[in-house]
């Protein structure tokens, strides 16, 4: 039971911890602009930018090499070890002796 109570605490940390980051990035980002400026002010001539994109298509591969199966295989994998720790632990009866 306190392995599941501490499980929950890290993943609502993380949850929490996903919405703190954006915000903590979004307070920066006049720093950055600032950052970005040239100096002096004055306007400076755009650089001649010659931009080349080369596509091409992937169908992914075989299920099994992608990252979001290999997760949930990873998560399977401690969800059934945890399973096994808790069963094997055994429950025994208590007995109180009067």
């Amino acid at each position: 039971m306190r392995v599941l109570i501490a499980l929950l605490a890290v993943l609502g940390l993380a949850a929490v911890a996903g919405t703190l980051v954006p915000a903590a990035a979004a307070a920066d980002s006049a720093y950055v602009v600032a950052l970005v400026q040239q100096p002096g002010g004055g306007a400076q001539p755009a650089p001649d930018v010659d931009i080349d994109i080369t596509t091409r298509t992937v169908d992914g591969g075989p299920w099994w090499n992608n990252p979001v199966w290999i997760g949930v295989g990873i998560v399977a994998l401690i969800l059934l070890v945890v399973i096994v720790a808790l069963a094997t632990r055994g429950g025994g009866t208590t007995i109180v002796k009067e």
